[in-house]
């Protein structure tokens, strides 16, 4: 996808962050001063993602670099929740790990994809300690989240990742949006008290309605019931990292993201869509 084809996608979702800032500011008496600021900043965040995709989405080797710096910065966060100490050693068994993920992702090595992190983690894992937490951060934070950027090797992947990221990042605001405002009903309150079903049913629509705007002003052929899947994988994926997070009493991964908490807190739904994603794209 060339360069000045991106920007129309782009311009769409700025107005969407535009509209969304609007709505949220008509109807801020709803919400407490707290939530609100915290929505707004959310908005703002999701500006700045959007932008690094934008980087990202130069050519292939640009996504591949985006794509290993989330990895990192997600894995970094997952390993700390664990308590597991962040030695010089293991930054360079991470950088060599996610290295040699990426670097075959780059290659185009399907099948060695597809063993290459559960193997490595697994050997590796029997001579260090914590080796399952470690190995836990590893497939979550690195093989998991790395499997949409498998889409660079696909005519126009480029342009299909950033579509499906947009998805799933809406689809989040889309859900704490109506959730906020709508969310009765508590899907798992002690994990995560603000989900509630009425979040999920507003993202699972509004989320639809989007890839069907997708495909008709953007050309993109997403199948109308990824939207479904986008919003309750999405889902899936938040209330898992939210077990692990509770499970150590703390409310956010991190602080790098205003509004998000930390990266891994903003990557969250693309646990279980991200191989989703890639399976359906190349066998569906």
């Amino acid at each position: 996808m060339e360069i000045f084809q991106k920007i129309p996608i782009l311009i769409f979702f700025f107005f969407i962050a535009i509209g969304a800032y609007i709505f949220v500011y008509l109807l801020k008496n709803k919400f407490s001063k707290e939530r609100y600021k915290n929505l707004c900043q959310r908005i703002k965040t999701w500006l700045i993602i959007i932008s690094f995709f934008y980087l990202g989405s130069i050519n292939k080797l640009s996504m591949i670099v985006l794509f290993s710096l989330i990895s990192y910065l997600s894995l970094i966060e997952f390993l700390k929740l664990f308590d597991v100490k962040i030695t010089a050693e293991m930054k360079m068994i991470s950088i060599l790990i996610i290295g040699s993920n990426y670097f075959i992702i780059y290659r185009n090595m399907l099948y060695v994809f597809y063993f290459f992190v559960p193997y490595i983690t697994a050997v590796a894992s029997m001579f260090i300690k914590k080796k399952k937490k470690i190995a836990v951060s590893f497939f979550v934070s690195v093989y998991l989240i790395s499997f949409i950027s498998y889409l660079v090797n696909i005519k126009s992947g480029i342009s299909l990742i950033i579509g499906y990221i947009i998805l799933i990042e809406l689809n989040d605001v889309y859900q704490y949006i109506t959730g906020s405002i709508f969310g009765k009903r508590k899907i798992a309150p002690k994990i995560s008290p603000n989900k509630t079903l009425e979040g999920v049913v507003g993202g699972i629509i509004i989320t639809t309605t989007t890839i069907f705007f997708l495909n008709i002003a953007y050309e993109y052929k997403i199948n109308i019931w990824m939207g479904p899947i986008i919003a309750i994988l999405g889902f899936l994926g938040d209330i898992s990292i939210s077990y692990f997070k509770r499970k150590v009493n703390k409310k956010d991964s991190g602080t790098i993201l205003a509004g998000h908490g930390g990266m891994l807190d903003r990557v969250d739904s693309l646990i279980f869509n991200s191989p989703v994603i890639l399976l359906m794209t190349l066998y569906l």
